[in-house]
C-alpha cells in the first residue's frame, strides 16, 4: 500500500520558510563570530588577553539574537567558560567573569542543570591563593537557583546546604547572618539525606546540623522518618539510638516494628519502587497499624 504523497508548500510558505531558517541561522553565527572578531580586536589592541574579557550582550539580548536557538547557544557559552576557567587558572588568574558566564547560561537555558552544580563548588574556590564571602555567596545564589528548578535533586540541596552550613559561615563575622545560613544549610542538608542523597550515613550528619541550630523536633522528626526509610538494618539501629537520645518519650520498639512491616511489605509488593517511595503511598493510619505489626487495609491482598 502506498502512501499518498505529502502535500507540498506553495512558493510563498516556501519563501517565507526559507528565509525565517537563514536568518536563525545568520543570527547565530553573527553572535559566534561577532565574539571571536572582538577578541581579536582587543589582542591587536593591546588590551587585556582574550582570556580575561568577557564578551557577551545582556541575557535578554541574548535569547533575542538566539533566535529560539537558546540552548543551542547556552551550549556554546558553556564550552566557552570552561575554556576560559581553565584558561584563567592554568595562569594563575582570578576568572572574575565566571558569574558572568554562568547568568548568561542560565538566562539562555534555565533548566541546563549543569551549570548550576558547577558554579557551586567552581566559584567559591575560584580565587587565587584564598576564598573569600562574596565568591561563596555567588556560589549560593547559583545554587539555590538550581535548587529553585530542580526541587528534587538531592545533589544540589546537599551543596547548597555544605556551603550556607559549613562554608559561609568562616567567612562572616555578623552573627545573625552566620545563624541564618546555618539554619538554612541544615535544612537542605536534611532535604538532601530525605531524597536520598549522599552517604547512607547523611541521615545522622543532617541530625547533628539542625540540633546545633536547635531544631531539635525538627531533627526528631527527620531520624523518624529515616528510619522508615532505609533498609540498612545497623543504619535503622543507629538512627533509633539516636532518636531515643533526643526524644527519651518515643516508642522506638514500635517505630521499628513498623519499620520492619513496611520493609517486608515493601520488598513483596513493590520491589522495584525505594522504600522511601513506598513510605509515601501510605497514609500516617497504614503506618500506625504497621507499628503494631498490622498490614494495614490498603496493602492487603485483594
Amino acid at each position: 500500500m502506498r502512501l499518498p504523497p505529502l502535500p507540498r508548500l506553495s512558493r510563498w510558505p516556501r519563501l517565507v520558510v526559507a528565509t525565517a531558517i537563514t536568518v536563525t541561522a545568520i543570527c547565530v553565527l553573527a553572535l559566534v563570530g561577532g565574539l571571536a572578531r572582538l577578541e581579536l580586536r582587543v589582542a591587536r589592541a593591546g588590551s587585556p588577553p582574550p582570556a580575561d574579557t568577557f564578551v557577551l550582550p545582556s541575557p535578554g539580548a541574548a535569547r533575542m539574537l538566539a533566535a529560539g536557538y537558546t540552548e543551542a547557544v547556552a551550549d556554546i557559552v558553556w564550552t566557552r567558560l570552561l575554556v576560559y576557567y581553565g584558561s584563567q587558572t592554568s595562569q594563575k588568574r582570578d576568572p572574575k567573569f565566571m558569574s558572568s558566564y554562568v547568568e548568561a547560561i542560565t538566562s539562555l537555558d534555565p533548566f541546563f542543570r549543569a551549570p548550576y552544580a558547577w558554579a557551586g563548588y567552581a566559584i567559591p574556590l575560584a580565587t587565587t591563593g584564598w576564598i573569600n564571602p562574596d565568591n561563596v555567596e555567588a556560589g549560593i545564589r547559583f545554587l539555590r537557583a538550581g535548587v529553585a528548578r530542580f526541587p528534587d535533586d538531592a545533589d544540589l540541596h546537599g551543596m547548597l546546604g555544605y556551603n550556607l552550613f559549613y562554608e559561609l559561615p568562616r567567612w562572616i563575622d555578623d552573627d545573625r547572618r552566620v545563624l541564618r545560613a546555618k539554619v538554612e544549610g541544615a535544612e537542605h542538608l536534611r532535604a538532601e539525606a530525605a531524597l536520598g542523597g549522599g552517604a547512607p550515613w547523611m541521615a545522622l550528619a543532617a541530625t547533628r546540623a539542625l540540633e546545633q541550630v536547635n531544631l531539635d523536633d525538627v531533627a526528631a522528626r527527620h531520624l523518624e522518618e529515616s528510619a522508615y526509610a532505609t533498609d540498612d538494618p545497623e543504619l535503622r539501629r543507629r538512627i533509633l539510638t539516636r532518636l531515643a537520645q533526643l526524644r527519651s518519650n518515643t516508642d522506638v520498639a514500635s517505630i521499628e516494628r513498623a519499620a520492619g512491616t513496611l520493609e517486608k511489605l515493601w520488598k513483596d509488593r513493590q520491589p522495584y519502587l525505594t522504600s522511601g517511595m513506598f513510605l509515601l503511598l501510605n497514609s500516617p493510619e497504614a503506618q500506625a497499624q504497621m507499628s503494631e505489626g498490622l498490614v494495614p487495609p490498603p496493602l492487603r491482598a485483594q
